[in-house]
């Protein structure tokens, strides 16, 4: 038995939470609005599940905020108010 292995790291893939934005969305109407995405990724800040797509900064910073405590995982905040 290899003690290195995956089974019996305690170092597992790295995640983060990842906000950023603000990109070109489209509202109910079809109005161009500010959009900021909020997700868990790897490394390569690819998603590893949701992604969350918010039309309010502050409430999207509330939430990557929130997702990272509660996950205790790293905050890579990459987003500005539009």
């Amino acid at each position: 038995m290899c003690i290195a292995a995956a089974e019996f790291s305690n170092v597992g893939l790295y995640r983060a939470v990842y906000f950023d934005g603000p990109q070109p969305d489209r509202d109910a109407e079809g109005e161009e609005v500010p959009a900021w995405t909020v997700y868990v990724g790897d490394a390569d800040a690819e998603p590893t599940g949701q992604i969350y797509t918010l039309h309010h900064f502050k409430s999207a910073e509330l939430l990557a905020h929130q997702m990272a405590s509660d996950r205790r995982l790293d905050l890579i905040h990459e987003a500005s108010p539009a």
